[in-house]
């Protein structure tokens, strides 16, 4: 243990709160420079518990250095980066704020060794992704950001629900592998699915992404669902119940994702059925179905954000959001037209695309376990996710006729 090891995710939370008191260049040096510092902060720390003290008599773990922690808090910081400088010269003071702090508690629930940690990062994570929509200041975003927000804090009284009745049952507050056989450990499982997308509340997601600004959007699609993933990850690999309701959101989202009009919203589905890939892996719970949920994890973040900066572009543009009101943009935003299509490939499982690898350990994990009708369905689904990602976002905006 290191007495001066300190959750990284505090850089990007206590750097995030300065930045309303920096002037336009210096918070451009912030954007940029939080991230990059918070990576240097993560890299350099030692693997195993590195803070440990008590808290009325429970031990608590604050910082815990782990391969998956280190793996998705290097993608969350990445994204912190990215983010910034798409949102730079767009987004508002209160939007830039509330995203820094938003991604450090993304970062600080990967280091998080118990759940009491967990916890505190989980809320400040729910209240900085709200203030993130609400950013938008339009009507149809206060009212999703307050849906968002009243779904959010329910989901945490499950998960707080959940940790008091584990720790008064094993008088623990490790955060370590459970199985779901206990009410405790349903009600901890439950508090994660709520953030991940699985029904019966997969529509939050389609409501509250879509009406944040085009560059909250793409802090959004980094951070909730996959701090969820990774908490499946850790908290619950191997649990069967994670395969069906993987398989769930996987078809619910093409569903829903092909019957849509407005891009954003195509895009907002796309991530239910994306996440939906990675519950079923950890269900799956093999070494290889969980560095697939993993790497797909890592890999969508950073495609789906290629996605949602080329749909905002293209609404910045156009003012436009409806496929069949859109078309023929490929000759005047040729740069945006070829992100998005690279985006798109990727999230089709393209061959020699990161999208194509991830997918490919997830559905040979499960052949490799017998599961041969969820090897199937995982690949009718890749099929599903061709024509609404690669076919209908790329060939509407860019390349229909003119509308």
């Amino acid at each position: 243990m290191s007495e001066f090891a300190f959750p990284p995710g505090l850089v990007l939370v206590l750097g995030g709160l300065l930045i309303p008191f920096t002037s336009n260049r210096r918070r451009l040096a912030l954007l940029l420079g939080l991230p990059v510092l918070t990576l240097l902060v993560v890299w350099s720390l030692p693997d195993g518990v590195l803070v440990r003290t008590t808290f009325l008599d429970y031990t608590l773990e604050p910082v815990r250095a782990t391969a998956e922690g280190r793996l998705f808090a290097t993608i969350f910081a990445i994204m912190a980066f990215a983010g910034g400088l798409y949102a730079y010269r767009q987004a508002s003071t209160l939007e830039l704020t509330a995203a820094f702090v938003y991604a450090g508690s993304a970062v600080g629930v990967t280091f998080a060794g118990d759940l009491l940690t967990l916890f505190v990062f989980w809320e400040v994570m729910a209240l900085g992704s709200t203030a993130v929509i609400w950013a938008a200041s339009t009507v149809s975003s206060q009212r999703a950001g307050m849906r968002y927000l009243l779904l959010h804090l329910l989901g945490g009284v499950v998960l707080m629900i959940g940790i008091i009745a584990q720790v008064s049952t094993t008088g623990s507050l490790a955060f370590e592998p459970m199985t779901p056989d206990s009410v405790p450990t349903v009600l901890i499982l439950i508090g994660f699915l709520v953030n991940a997308g699985a029904p019966p509340l997969s529509a939050w997601i389609a409501d509250a992404y879509p009406e944040a600004s085009p560059s909250g959007t793409v802090f959004l699609s980094a951070f909730t669902t996959k701090t969820a993933v990774f908490t499946l990850l850790v908290g619950f690999p191997g649990a069967d119940i994670l395969v069906p309701i993987g398989l769930y959101m996987v078809f619910y989202g093409i569903i829903y994702a092909l019957l849509e009009n407005d891009m954003r919203r195509i895009l907002a589905y796309s991530i239910v059925n994306q996440v939906g890939f990675m519950v079923a892996a950890i269900g799956i719970g093999t070494e290889m179905a969980l560095n697939g949920a993993a790497a797909h994890a890592f890999a969508h973040i950073i495609y789906k954000a290629l996605l949602l900066m080329s749909a905002g572009s293209v609404l910045l543009m156009t003012a436009r959001r409806k496929c069949t009101d859109l078309g023929g943009l490929f000759q005047s935003m040729p740069v945006t037209a070829v992100n998005g299509i690279i985006g798109a490939l990727a999230i089709s499982a393209f061959p020699f695309t990161s999208g194509f690898v991830t997918k490919s350990l997830e559905t040979q994990a499960a052949a490799n376990e017998g599961m041969l009708l969820v090897w199937l369905l995982l690949l009718a689904a890749s099929a599903g996710v061709f024509r609404h990602a690669r076919i209908k976002f790329p060939w509407f905006v860019f390349f229909q006729k003119d509308s």
